[in-house]
């Protein structure tokens, strides 16, 4: 009698997730995560300089309602938290509130240094999905400067629709705000109908960005488009991955093992929370890509092999 052979690895979602932590292993993602931490610690500062001050004088200008709690905007990409002393994200979204009053008046000063630092965290990605999609990079013809600006376009390009994708989601929440405001303004009793499918819509509009922010990226951002499908799986992956961090560091925060009620506490809790938090969003992103590729290798074992 003849052994059966094993089941090969992409005919499962336990071999595709077997298959997946060794393509990661062999990229040394840990590794490969920690280096865009770093970038994206470098990019914040000029990023919420010339981002978040100029967002708040849009809606400060839209709205006429005054000026804009810029901490409010800093939420979306936070675990959900308390407010107070004992909030370990307080000292965080104090320090870029002041960012944002100190950038409305150092807006130029912050364009070179946002086109500078963002579009070098751009390329840190570019570079990281280069080497998981196993793409081959080779120095194109032409002077060294011209490639080098072909490039900074590029990751140019990749802010632009980031910043189109940031801004169209505060819009649409904003919209959602308006709407309510004018619904429950002729009758007070549909308030808490209204908040409630507000509150459904906002969570909904949020995943729906993440979603739409991290297909672009695991499609466009490497010199390797892999084609949407392998996409869309990773990006799927990446904003499930995201939120659910965001609900169990919210329970961390809630729970008894959380960081002490003292300003020092939580100061302390701030900064290593906040870059616990860019870590982890950096490596799940980078599993993203994995998944990505491996997707792509697994429909291209399944049409090698003619498996339907």
């Amino acid at each position: 009698m003849s052994e059966s052979r094993p089941q090969a690895w992409y005919r499962s979602v336990r071999g595709f997730a077997w298959r997946t932590l060794q393509v990661a292993d062999e990229n040394n993602i840990p590794f490969l995560a920690s280096a865009l931490t770093f970038d994206g610690l470098l990019t914040a500062i000029p990023f919420v300089l010339l981002l978040f001050a100029g967002l708040a004088q849009v809606l400060q200008v839209v709205t006429n309602s005054g000026p804009v709690d810029a901490q409010l905007l800093f939420e979306r990409f936070l675990p959900p938290h308390g407010r107070g002393a004992a909030d370990p994200f307080v000292t965080v979204e104090a320090i870029l509130g002041r960012i944002t009053e100190v950038g409305r008046s150092l807006s130029l000063v912050a364009v070179p240094a946002f086109v500078w630092f963002s579009t070098r965290a751009f390329a840190s990605i570019r570079t990281t999905l280069n080497s998981i999609y196993d793409v081959s990079v080779r120095p194109p013809k032409g002077h060294f400067v011209v490639r080098y600006l072909q490039g900074k376009l590029r990751d140019l390009g990749m802010v632009v629709m980031t910043l189109t994708l940031f801004l169209a989601n505060i819009a649409l929440t904003l919209g959602l705000s308006l709407l309510q405001a004018y619904v429950t303004a002729g009758n007070p009793g549909e308030h808490r109908i209204f908040s409630a499918f507000e509150r459904w819509a906002a969570e909904a509009l949020g995943f729906g960005f993440l979603l739409a922010l991290f297909f672009i990226l695991y499609r466009f951002a490497s010199l390797r488009k892999v084609g949407w499908q392998a996409a869309l799986v990773a990006s799927v992956f990446m904003s499930f991955a995201f939120e659910l961090a965001k609900r169990l560091f919210a329970l961390y925060i809630k729970g008894p093992a959380a960081y002490g009620t003292t300003s020092v506490d939580a100061s302390i809790g701030a900064v290593i929370l906040f870059v616990v938090w860019l870590y982890y969003s950096a490596l799940v992103f980078l599993l993203g890509g994995v998944v990505a590729e491996t997707w792509e290798l697994r429909a291209l074992q399944r049409v090698q092999r003619g498996v339907g």
